[in-house]
């Protein structure tokens, strides 16, 4: 140990237990961002399955194939097919592999992505469609089921055209300028169905309606409740409907404007509208999102909130920008609508 280090040491163990504590997860948090993290996690991944299952029919035990650019390639024994280690993967084809950390770190920090493509030495495109491949990566691994007490309400955000052309609307300036729904007039709203558990599990969906259906809310419900649970909403006839045809739950409501039931004191919404407050703070420093986008950004929120408390939090979106194995098909779907930026 250097005589730097140990002025550093020195200096750390006169702080109180309580600043030691406050400090330790940023000095992680700064080792971590220096650190071939990537490697790490790919040397784990490899180590707990040698052989990558086929991508294509989810076949075990495929035959090696040699390397290729310092990939390892396999055959399927099932299908035939050929693949390597990244297909699936957010790093398929994906190039400049080794800026893909520094990138990671700032995306963390919330950078925009004209700042983000300046400090990494990206094009802007390139840092745009980085953003979304590491966000398709999240989808996969926010599939968990909501069970016990499960409070359930939606979020009204306007629709926003960010980045597109050729609008059949006049573009809007300020986001007080939004105008909602009028009798008549197309949809201009989506709503975020948001549901969360007593163990702190959240789902959120967007939708793009002017007012729920029970099908809607079916859709983004109904695969998430586990058996024998309670759901707790508003008295939302749509959410009656709901629970009405899921006859495994039992359903608590009261009325919106009380905000808790006048019986039990513990029916209420108070998690769901304190996540909502959180969620237009995080939306809030992108100056606007792209409603074709929003559910990224869900999904960005609630992988960032599943994570925060833990030091190793490059590691862990590492974990899944390597382990998904649907990533690159998800982010081929949001690219048939995404926008070409001009620079």
């Amino acid at each position: 140990m250097n005589i730097k280090s140990e002025t550093i040491l020195s200096a750390f163990r006169q702080l109180s237990m309580e600043q030691q504590e406050q400090l330790l997860p940023s000095l992680q948090l700064a080792w971590e961002s220096k650190s071939p993290v990537l490697q790490k996690v790919k040397t784990e991944l490899m180590e707990k399955q040698p052989l990558k299952p086929c991508p294509h029919c989810k076949a075990e035990n495929p035959l090696k194939r040699g390397k290729i650019k310092g990939q390892q390639k396999y055959c399927c024994r099932v299908c035939n097919k050929q693949y390597r280690e990244n297909t699936g993967t957010v790093l398929y084809n994906l190039q400049k592999k080794d800026k893909l950390q520094a990138y990671l770190e700032e995306m963390r920090k919330g950078t925009s992505i004209k700042k983000t493509a300046k400090i990494v030495g990206i094009s802007i495109q390139t840092s745009f469609d980085w953003r979304h491949k590491i966000l398709s990566s999240t989808a996969e691994k926010l599939h968990q089921k909501l069970g016990g007490e499960i409070q359930c309400d939606e979020l009204e955000l306007a629709q926003s055209s960010k980045g597109e052309r050729g609008l059949q609307r006049p573009s809007r300036k300020r986001g007080n300028d939004f105008k909602r729904n009028e009798k008549g007039k197309k949809n201009t709203t989506v709503q975020v169905i948001t549901a969360i558990d007593n163990h702190g599990v959240k789902m959120m969906q967007a939708v793009e309606t002017k007012r729920l259906t029970r099908q809607q809310i079916s859709q983004a419900l109904a695969s998430k409740l586990e058996r024998n649970s309670t759901l707790i909403t508003d008295e939302h006839h749509s959410y009656k409907a709901f629970a009405k045809d899921k006859k495994t739950i039992t359903h608590k409501t009261f009325i919106a404007k009380a905000h808790q039931s006048k019986t039990d004191k513990k029916v209420n919404l108070q998690k769901v509208n304190q996540t909502h407050s959180e969620l237009r703070k995080f939306l809030d420093r992108f100056h606007g999102v792209s409603t074709k986008y929003l559910q990224n950004y869900l999904n960005w929120y609630l992988n960032q909130k599943n994570i925060e408390n833990l030091n190793n939090q490059l590691q862990q979106w590492f974990y899944g920008i390597v382990g998904s194995q649907i990533a690159y098909s998800i982010y081929q779907l949001t690219k048939l609508n995404s926008a070409i930026i001009r620079t």
